[in-house]
């Protein structure tokens, strides 16, 4: 490769190695940024950050009506470093990082591509939920981001060596997801569902060792679960208050339920496809009709979780879904879009650069819009 204006050589290997960076530079640039400007928009407190606050002064198996793992996490990092602002900023986005870091894991163990491995973890930042929703005002949901990609890694680990290890690390990865947020009891049952679907991986269900995946998932979640039985009125929220908000349409409540859940789903997931759509143009239809054995699960785990997630709102009569409650299930998204991708053999010159600008254009234009809102 020569540099036309210079007539220096550039060596493709080099360039690769400079593309490769960019991702990285992105992640390490986008989280520090995100630290530092948390601390200077000061000590006033989003309604979670207040919670975690309230609530650091003792360890418990529970504490109201959300589950414990965020509280125990900033717990003990409060307890090393202090509760403060500092504290908090630093555990979210360290917390993020994580779940980039499990997704980035996650894709290389079933992507070929290094590269197209990104997408996984460029995906993740274009998530709304992630770019947005956590800048302002998140904390159980980002400790359950890292857990669901963490649930993903050791599910990528099992398929690949299925020893009783890794079904332990399964159970406890699924056990701290309940711990995280209790919607994630849904993943699991969808998974083995979606596993027992593909002819390739439902050896993995069919498999004496997912018993130890049950009995440490038992007993990660146990003490939790006896407090909240024993606290039933501090442990019940007004979750299903809220999703049963009143409608004033003349329609059936099954309708608007099911209207509610596709428009939630298409805030969750619309932004990472237009994004992919941008770099891809011109594959997107060999993209989408590529299919591999992971595809197929990520996505049937995917259909058959939102399918759950709508006979529970047609069981508590809802009709109200808001995205950020849904928004766990679509950390798995950008992984299924990689396996896509991968599937379809595309491989396009510096298009995951092209992706690591888009994205990062959208998500420091974002972060800028919501530390200038904390002044208002």
């Amino acid at each position: 490769m020569t540099d036309t204006t210079s007539g220096s050589y550039v060596s493709p290997r080099r360039s690769t190695r400079l593309n490769a960076l960019l991702p990285v530079l992105l992640l390490a640039t986008y989280f520090t940024a995100s630290f530092v400007l948390r601390l200077l928009r000061g000590g006033d407190l989003a309604s979670d950050e207040a919670q975690q606050v309230a609530l650091s002064h003792a360890l418990q198996f529970g504490y109201g009506d959300q589950p414990p793992l965020y509280n125990w996490v900033f717990y003990c990092f409060a307890k090393v470093f202090g509760v403060s602002v500092d504290t908090l900023a630093f555990v979210k986005n360290a917390t993020l990082l994580m779940s980039c870091l499990f997704l980035g894991l996650a894709a290389r163990k079933v992507v070929g591509e290094r590269d197209t491995a990104w997408i996984s973890i460029l995906g993740f930042l274009s998530l709304p939920a992630v770019f947005l929703l956590s800048q302002r005002d998140l904390t159980h949901s980002i400790g359950a981001f890292a857990v669901v990609a963490l649930f993903l890694y050791v599910l990528t680990l099992v398929a690949e060596r299925p020893s009783a290890g890794n079904y332990a690390l399964l159970g406890a990865a699924a056990g701290l997801g309940f711990l995280a947020k209790y919607n994630f009891a849904i993943i699991p049952v969808a998974t083995v569902v979606a596993l027992l679907l593909e002819p390739s991986l439902r050896r993995l269900v069919l498999n004496w060792r997912l018993t130890v995946t049950i009995a440490v998932g038992l007993a990660v979640v146990g003490p939790h679960v006896y407090w909240a039985v024993t606290h039933l009125d501090a442990a019940t929220g007004d979750t299903v208050t809220k999703m049963r908000a009143a409608s004033s349409h003349g329609m059936p409540l099954q309708l608007i339920a099911a209207l509610e859940l596709v428009e939630s789903i298409l805030k969750c997931c619309a932004l990472t496809i237009a994004v992919l759509a941008v770099v891809y143009r011109g594959h997107l239809r060999t993209i989408f009709a590529a299919s591999s054995e992971w595809t197929r699960v990520i996505g049937w785990t995917l259909v058959i979780s939102m399918f759950l997630v709508f006979v529970i709102m047609l069981a508590v009569d809802a009709t109200m879904m808001r995205p950020k409650w849904i928004s766990i299930f679509f950390v798995a998204f950008p992984l299924y879009l990689a396996c896509k991708v991968d599937a379809a053999g595309v491989h396009i010159p510096g298009a995951i650069s092209r992706l690591t600008v888009l994205v990062g254009a959208m998500i420091f234009i974002s972060l800028g819009v919501v530390f200038a809102g904390s002044f208002h």
